[in-house]
């Protein structure tokens, strides 16, 4: 008997009881019943929004909650079905009635009403489908969201699910299908999947395509759309579905109104008192476990998976025992198997996670490195790495202190963080509450927090992890025996292997004596320095402190060798901050060997850090390291107590930094592998990039550094760490509630830890200039060199002119962005829904900073590349009648959406950091671009829209200040 059968007959308890404490209620004006919750719920400290949960008469479990902060409202349901509950015959099936419930309805039955309603308002939408949920989501503007929300309700009342729309969806899911075949990552997902018990949900072909659905509907001689309506019909039950409402008070809705018309708009779903799907066999019955599975991958990875069988946790979610286990296996500082194997040079990252990542049902945990040649040549040695540290930490037994770690730094992301947007609050409360055992009180904390310590249950899953209970895949381009792929999986056409494990990797005697001489590399991690000890324990300030979208940054002081920049933000309990600072340096800019030479820099320095700052980041401090042009650039963010700690010691682990031959050889494999990634990534891709290169110079293309690898050693990294930072200059910006002294100091300890011998002299300083694109038509044609890609691209820019810093300039990027906020939907339905050019359809526009900014249009499908230009060019002569005829009413209505849109508060400190970081790094010091844009799109006039578009948009037109 395998170790999980033991746990499977254990069947989870009675789900939470969500009955008890409803009581009936009536809402203000209409008086229509509905259930409301009159127990506590577990709420942020301070939290300011306000909260109303409930059940419809039909079931529906609704969460409404009034912000009075946000310009911008969000709505998500989910349904408790997804791709597990396809019939086996028509594989896809829930991912299509996903697509297919946007296309019209009884009550608006027009198939774009949905999207060209949101656009008017400001929104967007989207929907995605997983095993056992489907959710949809959308965000609106504030005094959209009566209007948005009615035609939401209807998508789960009465759908249309028109057969032409049904066809053209087909196309849509198959093109989808199409771009995840050339994805590795969702190849190994699959192989996953389909290798896993025969006839088992999780099995299935989960997104589907258009020979799973329509032509097996073909060959059974049944119409596609009548098995849909029945899928709906079977599935689609109110007491399945769970709505949440964020509504922005400030000019929107009151809490009262939300309940109003949640009730009213969503009482009509048919409540069809569907048995909620349980699935309790195991995808990975007795027969699977215990085997190995090869694997062919396109690119040039070498990917290890350990997979366990463990059974049903979601019962479990207050005491969480499986988290505990993998955030010590994720777990990178001392003492690691991550920080281990990266020592050896067996991994370049390791990942571990849960699947399906739903509920009800049984789980798989998998741990997955990203193995390095050496490595994967190793894997037995490896795998039994693994084991070897899951018997250090279960020596070292269940240690409450480490859950109470996890739990208080939950508590602090919970309870002080920053508050979340309100489509992603939206989301993660309606997906959380098909949760059948979540208790209502607990509806909005969910699995955030970490309510109780089960010594018991951590015990059960570190007990499963032995080496009776996992199997192992294995994925490489090339195996040295070819013959152990031996099978091909028929829909994604992945090349595979399998057959049992040796017994040297099953048996935990054969393991334990491969690592003798390892055990005192592996152990348990130590306490973590970086949790914060202090709570603020003044009242938490919910509204960005002096800090709207328009307040410029504040100059400290500036030299010939810094510039300091100080911005004052607080949002939340706990005080947050940020720094970032760049150090501009002479010896990257210069040639693409510079440029080589600072990304192997930053690898190296980001493999180093992982393990000392590793505690940092679990305690919500997060650094990021990268070569943005000719700069090192670093950014430390998380508890305003320890941020400036983890820079210095960025800095420090920088100028000290000894380069040994080994990590050097890895980090330049691993960078070669990147650039042959670049070459053989999607169309889509390579056209975006090279549109970024031709903008703006110096900028190297990945192929001059790519070619650059093959000239560079170990001693060329060590001399450039040397002497890159002896002459810099140096900005920094600190956001949070800093003290201009603080922010002085925090400057100094920064310098001295560089210890630049200079600064750079004011001649020798180097800027990125944007490229003046000169009217007229240029066509660059690429030719990919990825076989197994079929798809062709276009990225098409329709620039305006240079433009010279003052008001035109923001005339013209306000005309950009109104114009592609109109268009965008327009675009995606004629082009992507209608005449089915490809999945990936997209109108957007750039802001090119000191340079020409521009419209852009960009597709990729399996259409030939000169016909989609052809279809772009006559997208847009027919749009201008649209343009013509468009009523004040509605022009009015899409400025407003932008600027509020453009208004909307920073909500985290990271975005309150972006909004004027971008603007020092440029160097433009644009810090009243929100205010002048909008303060431009409100003396927009439709005469205006229109000039501008026929003198650099309408093919048609014979302006000389064309230039695309």
């Amino acid at each position: 008997m395998c170790p999980i059968d033991e746990q499977q007959s254990v069947l989870p308890p009675e789900p939470a009881d969500w009955q008890e404490l409803f009581d009936e209620q009536q809402t203000v004006e209409s008086h229509a019943p509905y259930y409301n919750y009159t127990g506590n719920i577990v709420l942020p400290v301070g939290d300011k929004r306000k909260y109303r949960l409930f059940r419809l008469p039909n079931n529906i479990r609704v969460v409404c909650i009034s912000d009075p902060d946000v310009k911008q409202s969000a709505v998500s349901l989910a349904v408790n079905v997804g791709s597990s509950a396809d019939p086996p015959e028509f594989q896809g099936m829930a991912h299509a009635l996903e697509h297919l419930l946007f296309m019209g309805t009884a009550k608006y039955p027009d198939a774009r009403d949905f999207e060209t309603y949101l656009t008017s308002h400001g929104g967007y939408t989207n929907a995605s489908t997983t095993s056992t949920i489907t959710y949809y989501r959308f965000a609106v503007n504030n005094r959209g969201l009566a209007g948005a929300l009615d035609r939401f309700a209807q998508f789960f009342i009465a759908p249309l699910l028109d057969t032409d729309c049904v066809a053209r969806e087909l196309n849509a899911i198959e093109s989808e299908f199409r771009s995840n075949v050339q994805n590795d990552a969702q190849r190994r997902s699959h192989i996953m999947r389909a290798t896993c018990c025969s006839g088992h949900p999780y099995s299935q072909f989960m997104g589907g395509n258009y020979a799973s659905l329509q032509t097996s509907a073909e060959q059974m001689g049944v119409q596609l759309r009548d098995r849909m309506a029945e899928f709906f019909a079977a599935h689609y039950s109110a007491d399945l579905m769970n709505l949440v409402i964020v509504g922005g008070s400030q000019d929107g809705a009151t809490l009262d109104e939300l309940v109003e018309w949640s009730v009213n708009m969503f009482s009509p779903v048919l409540d069809r008192n569907v048995v909620r799907m349980a699935i309790s066999s195991h995808p990975l019955c007795e027969q699977k476990l215990g085997t190995i599975v090869r694997y062919q991958t396109l690119g040039n990875a070498h990917d290890i998976t350990l997979a366990f069988a463990l059974p049903h946790t979601s019962h479990l979610y207050c005491s969480a025992p499986e988290q505990y286990v993998k955030d010590l296996l994720a777990y990178g500082g001392l003492g690691s198997l991550q920080a281990c194997l990266k020592q050896l040079g067996w991994i370049a990252s390791m990942s571990v996670n849960s699947s399906p990542p739903n509920i009800n049902s049984p789980r798989l945990l998998k741990i997955t490195f990203s193995a390095t040649p050496a490595g994967f040549m190793q894997y037995d040695k490896l795998v039994a790495y693994v084991f070897a540290y899951l018997r250090a930490i279960r020596a070292q037994g269940v240690q409450e202190w480490y859950f109470r770690e996890l739990q208080a730094m939950a508590q602090m992301s919970f309870f002080y963080g920053e508050p979340m947007y309100p489509i992603t609050v939206a989301v993660n409360i309606a997906c959380q509450m098909c949760n059948v055992y979540l208790r209502p009180e607990h509806v909005v904390s969910g699995t955030q927090l970490l309510y109780e310590f089960d010594r018991d249950q951590i015990e059960a899953i570190l007990a499963l992890l032995n080496p009776q209970n996992y199997r192992l895949f294995l994925g490489a381009r090339e195996f040295p025996d070819s013959a152990c792929l031996s099978d091909v999986e028929p829909h994604f056409g992945v090349r595979f292997g399998e057959a049992r494990l040796p017994s040297n990797l099953t048996s935990e005697a054969e393991l334990s004596l491969v690592t003798l001489d390892c055990a005192d590399q592996l152990y348990f991690p130590e306490p973590n320095k970086y949790i914060t000890q202090h709570i603020a324990t003044t009242e938490p300030n919910n509204t960005a402190l002096d800090c709207d979208v328009q307040q410029a940054p504040l100059l400290l002081e500036r030299n010939r060798q810094f510039e300091l920049w100080t911005r004052q933000f607080s949002h939340g309990a706990l005080p947050r901050g940020s720094i970032n600072m760049f150090i501009e340096t002479m010896a990257v800019h210069t040639t693409s060997r510079g440029q080589v030479l600072g990304e192997l820099l930053v690898r190296v320095l980001n493999n180093r850090l992982a393990k000392e700052l590793y505690a940092a980041e679990m305690a919500g401090i997060k650094h990021k390291l990268l070569f943005s042009e000719h700069r090192l650039c670093i950014s430390v963010i998380g508890v305003q107590e320890k941020m400036a700690l983890v820079l210095l010691e960025i800095l420090n682990e920088l100028r000290n930094l000894v380069v040994t031959n080994d990590e050097f050889t890895l980090h330049l494999d691993q960078a070669r592998q990147v650039a042959e990634y670049m070459q053989i990534s999607s169309p889509r891709l390579q056209a975006s990039w090279q549109q970024y290169y031709l903008r703006a110079t110096p900028r190297w293309h990945h192929m001059d550094w790519a070619a650059e690898l093959n000239n560079v050693v170990t001693a060329d990294l060590q001399e450039f760490v040397s002497e890159a930072f002896s002459q810099v200059y140096v900005a920094m910006l600190v956001v949070g509630q800093v003290s201009d002294r603080k922010a002085m100091c925090i400057l100094d300890q920064s310098l001295a830890a560089l210890a630049p011998h200079s600064p750079i002299p004011s001649v020798l300083y180097s800027q990125v200039r944007a490229v003046s694109i000169c009217p007229g038509t240029y066509v660059q044609r690429i030719i990919t060199n990825n076989a197994a890609n079929s798809d062709n691209s276009i990225n098409c820019t329709i620039y305006t002119p240079t433009p010279t810093r003052g008001t035109g300039d923001y005339r013209s990027k306000a005309m950009l962005s109104l114009i592609a906020h109109i268009m965008a939907i327009p675009f995606f339905d004629r082009l992507r829904t209608q005449e089915q050019l490809g999945y990936m359809v997209n109108c957007s526009w750039i802001n090119n900073s000191g340079g020409a900014s521009g419209l852009q249009l960009c597709i990729q499908g399996s259409s030939n590349p000169e016909y989609m230009c052809l279809r772009v060019e006559k997208f847009l002569v027919d749009f201008t009648p649209r343009l013509e005829s468009m009523s004040e009413c509605e022009f009015q209505a899409n400025i407003a959406a932008r600027v509020t849109a453009n208004l909307e508060l920073p909500r985290k400190i990271v975005k309150a950091t972006n909004q004027v970081w971008h603007k020092i790094q440029d160097g433009n010091y644009d810090f009243e671009y929100t205010r002048e844009l909008n303060a431009q799109l409100e003396s927009l006039t439709r005469a205006d829209m229109l000039e501008f578009w026929h003198t650099y948009v309408n093919p048609l037109c014979a302006s000389a200040e064309l230039t695309r």
